[in-house]
């Protein structure tokens, strides 16, 4: 059955067993396989395997070609078709080949797709940095805002983070297992639920420890390092090292912007939702009463008190929100990875360059920081290995801070003042 497999394999309904059928006619090329071959890409219908079967036929017309017009026919064909393995096709031509003119011929297209192949690396290089800028500016987002009211740092800050993530996986874990409803609802429930209980453990911190460490930062930080992995161990005893979130069926896929060139729906949801999550955050924080209190305490506490304002209560409502911010980036972060005790404490170094780097509790700052630090991460990691390209990312920063001590939009309120 073997030799005859690769043929009934052609008219398989799976178009992926289609493609590895097209390969297996590679084997050679008389004249009898490329008829067969022709004769089923007639009626291929999936764009895909259509693509990749052109690239076979292209592929064996050109190595039984005996002119130099036929050979730069096929040449050209394979390059418009631009298949998954063109380049590989022409460098291998160009080296091997029986007809010297189109040899030579293959490789200028080479030489051209290499160059357009390097231009696409950079457009998916820029895709790539503003996605992970915009999970920096969702993590950071609330960090800087609590950041500028308190004078604290909250190392546990990224462990809201994986509770909105853990929040999502029980979420559908309800919808599915309990409630028996398979259905993508079940995520646009997590966004609120994420945000509300990430928001409520929040809420319990400053309640228990950090209303007491206001402008202390030392001691907060050592304070909510240690909770930090308290959470972290709890979440491993309930939930185990390792569990997954399955992502919406509408977010699977991509946006083909060309041939070799696709957005991926999920990582375009994620920038999405920054978009929606930062213009409601400026809303609040200067469109409203809230948001007036807000920054009135953050500027100076003590007049904020002596005009009536209810300081405490704004640094609890402020914590809500802000810890609130960072279950919702962990909702988020479901779409692109696994939920893991630990993941929040990957990103919580980065937010916190993200915040200094952008300027304490300013927007604009934590905006800038996150999507110029998510471009350059990207970017240095596809030249250098990703420990390699932390490390630039690090010493850019710090000489930066040399020149801008205090950020790209520096602080004018209490923290400031102190």
């Amino acid at each position: 059955m073997a030799p005859i497999l690769p043929y009934l394999n052609l008219a398989n309904p799976d178009p992926k067993k289609r493609i590895i059928a097209y390969g297996q006619l590679l084997t050679s090329s008389d004249s009898s396989k490329i008829n067969v071959l022709s004769g089923a890409l007639n009626l291929e219908k999936d764009k895909e395997a259509l693509t990749a079967g052109k690239e076979i036929l292209f592929q064996l017309k050109l190595e039984q070609a005996k002119s130099e017009t036929v050979a730069k026919a096929y040449v050209d064909s394979l390059d418009s078709n631009w298949g998954e393995n063109v380049t590989l096709i022409l460098k291998d031509y160009s080296v091997s080949g029986k007809l010297e003119g189109a040899k030579k011929y293959a490789a200028g297209k080479v030489t051209d797709l290499e160059s357009l192949q390097g231009r696409i690396q950079k457009a998916q290089n820029l895709f790539s940095g503003i996605s992970l800028g915009s999970i920096l500016i969702l993590i950071a987002l609330g960090l800087a805002i609590v950041y500028g009211l308190a004078g604290i740092i909250n190392m546990a800050h990224g462990e809201f983070l994986m509770i909105g993530a853990y929040s999502t996986f029980c979420v559908q874990k309800l919808f599915i297992d309990i409630l028996g409803i398979k259905s993508d609802l079940f995520f646009f429930v997590s966004l609120p639920v994420s945000f509300i209980i990430a928001g409520i453990f929040g809420l319990i911190l400053e309640r228990l420890v950090i209303r007491h460490l206001y402008s202390r930062p030392l001691e907060s930080l050592l304070a909510t390092w240690g909770v930090s992995l308290i959470m972290v161990q709890l979440a491993r005893s309930i939930f185990g090292d390792l569990t997954a979130v399955k992502a919406p069926s509408f977010l699977a896929g991509g946006y083909q912007v060309m041939p070799h060139l696709i957005l991926p729906y999920n990582r375009l949801f994620i920038i999405g939702l920054t978009i929606i999550v930062v213009s409601l955050t400026y809303l609040m924080l200067y469109r409203s009463r809230l948001g007036i209190q807000i920054r009135a305490v953050t500027q100076n506490r003590s007049m904020s008190a002596c005009l009536g304002v209810e300081t405490r209560k704004v640094d609890a409502i402020t914590f809500f929100l802000g810890s609130g911010l960072a279950g919702l980036a962990g909702c988020a972060m479901t779409l692109i990875g696994n939920v893991v005790p630990d993941m929040g404490q990957t990103y919580i170094v980065d937010s916190f360059l993200v915040v200094v780097t952008g300027g304490v509790g300013k927007i604009a700052g934590a905006i800038l920081s996150g999507l110029g630090i998510g471009f350059l991460t990207k970017v240095l990691e596809s030249f250098y290995e990703a420990v390699y390209g932390k490390v630039l990312i690090l010493a850019l920063i710090v000489i930066f801070l040399q020149f801008k001590p205090r950020g790209l939009f520096p602080d004018k309120g209490r923290i400031a003042e102190d």
